[in-house]
Formats: structure tokens, sequence, C-alpha cells
């Protein structure tokens, strides 16, 4: 009868030992006990959305950008001009820096501008603090 006890004893505490030799060997080195780290994913991708003056508010809308900022694989967003924007004059192309493209660039520091918006000839100069960030948040202007 006291062997019955002593194996009876033994393997209740044999049982919580096990468990806790087992989860500290599987915790060692974060990824089952064999010393390497395992790295977070990094992101990798970039997009492009592609706009022009007639979608403008569509391609750019805010809830989607959003989504695309949280997206952990999305390394850059660029958001590139498709047309020729000479039908702006000076006061729509400040008016499109502040009410578009500001609050969209202010979402994330993932969206960033590229490519060329094409105004017409004078009247980025004529906006200079207006034409000096648009060309601060990647975008080029070119004047026909």
């Amino acid at each position: 009868m006291k062997f019955h006890k002593t194996i009876a004893y033994k393997l209740r505490h044999l049982i919580p030992m096990a468990a806790i030799a087992g989860a500290t060997l599987t915790s060692c080195g974060g990824n089952g006990g064999n010393g390497e780290k395992i790295e977070p994913e990094k992101p990798t991708k970039e997009i492009e959305i592609k706009f022009n003056s007639v979608n403008l508010d569509n391609v750019l809308n805010i809830e989607t950008l959003k989504n695309y900022a949280n997206d952990k694989t999305i390394k850059t967003i660029y958001l590139v001009p498709t047309e020729h924007w000479n039908a702006l004059m000076a006061r729509n192309i400040t008016l499109m820096r502040n009410n578009v493209l500001q609050p969209r660039l202010n979402i994330s520091p993932k969206i960033k501008g590229k490519g060329n918006f094409d105004f017409m000839l004078g009247e980025a100069s004529k906006v200079q603090q207006d034409s000096l960030w648009f060309v601060k948040n990647g975008w080029t202007i070119i004047g026909r």
C-alpha cells in the first residue's frame, strides 16, 4: 500500500512539472527554442493612387486612404496626378492644396506625392508657398 501512495504522489507532482518544463523549452528564443528571433514582417508594397480633376474625391477617398495607411504590408502610398491641370488658376491651386491634398497627406506619413502637376504657365508662381509645398511633398510642377 505504501508503494501505491508513493507512485500517486510522484505522478501528482510530475504532471505540473512536465507542463512547466514544456512551456520553458518552447518559449526560449521566441520560436520554439532554436535561439532565432522572429522579426515582424516589414512593409514592402508601394501603391500608386492616380487621380484627375474629374474623379478627385472618389479616388482620394479618406476612408480608403486610412485603410491603406493602416495596412502593415504597405510601405508607401503615392498620390499621382494624371492629367493637365492647366485649368486651375492660382486661387484654385491653393484651394486644392488646403482642401484636398493636405488633409489626405495628414492621414499618415506613408502618404506622399509623386508625378507632375501641369499647371497653366505662371499660375503656380503666383502662389509661391503652395508651389513650394507641392515640391516638398513629392510632386513636380511644370507649366505650359
